[in-house]
């Protein structure tokens, strides 16, 4: 546990099944890391492995892929200021960055998805699944996507780890998500760009776009082909009604978490356009 207080697994730490079962979720989701949300459910590992083996078909349709592309890229009318990055990193490491950002808004739209059919099978609101596949997709890691490596909270220099906490709170978020300590290994580019940013949180137009990305994202969960039905009675067998309200209030956090990191990626990928 870090002093944010969110307890997390990371994938170097996993052993057994849960490392499989991450090596799984990289391979399905096509991308080279365990996002936040499943470092942290680790922590009930029955429920993580039950609720990826339903919502894990369907993240393998054209059905999913249509749904988290609604999600992605959303509309900003904000106007992002033109910065030459150049001026501040050379050629190759700009081109790590931008594939980063791209990484994290492939994934992100994803993750809500995932993130929204649990809250709604939680809240016994489940889908029963359509049962009509357009098509599948295969598993594994997109080419050419960087390795990511993420800050340390508790390592981290001090003006790195006091703009991860001013990001946090202004977000009110309980702690840093995996976008922003994989970006703080770019620190000049993550101050600039969150100097700009930081206006623009909490505005109306980022909280209704927020909004209506939630909604967007539970509508979405309606039309996935395969059951998604984990619920309190299935989670009774294994865990207490404290531990239940655990499992639920983590998913609620991320799915209300993701779509502030879906804004604030396409913010940054405008910002990195020159």
């Amino acid at each position: 546990m870090n002093e944010y207080g969110v307890p997390e697994v990371f994938a170097s730490e996993a052993k057994g099944s849960l490392k499989a079962v991450y090596a799984d979720i990289q391979n399905v989701l096509k991308v080279p890391i365990v996002h936040f949300i499943f470092r942290t459910l680790a922590g009930y590992e029955q429920f993580l492995t039950i609720g990826w083996k339903q919502i894990r078909p369907n993240m393998l349709t054209f059905e999913a892929k249509r749904s988290a592309e609604i999600l992605r890229y959303p509309d900003l009318t904000v106007n992002v200021p033109s910065i030459d990055w150049s001026r501040y990193y050379e050629k190759r490491v700009l081109d790590r960055l931008r594939s980063t950002v791209f990484m994290f808004n492939y994934v992100n739209p994803k993750l809500l998805l995932i993130a929204s059919a649990w809250a709604e099978s939680l809240a016994v609101r489940p889908n029963k699944g359509q049962k009509k596949v357009k098509g599948t997709l295969n598993p594994g890691i997109l080419s050419g996507l960087p390795s990511v490596d993420l800050v340390n909270i508790l390592e981290a220099p001090p003006p790195i780890g006091e703009l991860l906490l001013d990001i946090t709170k202004k977000h009110r978020h309980y702690e840093p998500s995996s976008d922003y300590r994989a970006f703080a290994h770019y620190p000049q580019f993550l101050r600039l760009a969150w100097t700009h940013l930081r206006r623009f949180v909490g505005s109306a137009e980022y909280t209704l776009i927020r909004e209506r990305l939630l909604w967007q994202s539970v509508q979405q969960t309606k039309s996935l082909p395969y059951p998604v039905t984990v619920d309190r009675a299935i989670l009774e067998k294994y865990y207490s009604p404290a531990e239940i309200a655990g499992i639920m209030g983590i998913v609620s956090m991320f799915q209300n978490v993701l779509p502030d990191l879906i804004i604030d990626g396409e913010f940054f990928r405008r910002i990195l356009i020159t």
